[in-house]
């Protein structure tokens, strides 16, 4: 995958995010579509596609949502920067690496969010604990479906690139 592959996939992330995936709540909490992609392409593929992901995703929430422009973008690239700097420790495993990041930086995401959106909006009620441990388990759950589809497309291209030497 390149960044520009992660570009579109953030687009259509972001799409579905806003349109579809907005409408339905669990525990209180939203999926963030965009976030649990953006982390998982962060560890999977590195960090030039996942900041690819979390710079088209980030903008076009913001576009799609109506959001003050550029701040889905600062907190997106903030959760990938720290995705990045663990990636030695969520990376020894791919697959529990993806759902443990998810689980550990949605919280941190919601938090950067609620003062982005604080300081750039008139205020809002506070985030309370369980909203955010609730946030964190729900899109640990999808990381654990999207999770190993990210993983099969970095096997198969991998399986494309390798070239025979001996022939």
């Amino acid at each position: 995958m390149g960044p520009a592959f992660a570009a579109v996939g953030a687009g259509v992330a972001a799409l579905l995010e806003t349109t579809i995936a907005s409408r339905f709540q669990f525990a209180g909490a939203q999926l963030q579509m965009s976030l649990v992609f953006a982390i998982t392409v962060t560890l999977v593929y590195g960090f030039e596609e996942g900041m690819a992901w979390a710079f088209v995703g980030g903008l076009c929430l913001d576009l799609f949502a109506l959001r003050p422009l550029g701040s889905s973008v600062f907190e997106l690239l903030s959760v990938v920067g720290l995705a990045t700097i663990a990636a030695p420790i969520f990376s020894r495993s791919r697959y529990p690496g993806c759902v443990l990041a998810v689980l550990v930086l949605t919280p941190i995401f919601l938090l950067i969010s609620d003062v982005t959106t604080g300081l750039l909006r008139p205020s809002a009620p506070p985030i309370s604990i369980t909203n955010l441990v609730a946030a964190g388990v729900v899109n640990a759950i999808v990381a654990a479906i999207a999770a190993p589809l990210v993983i099969g497309l970095k096997r198969r291209s991998e399986q494309r690139e390798r070239v025979l030497w001996w022939r």
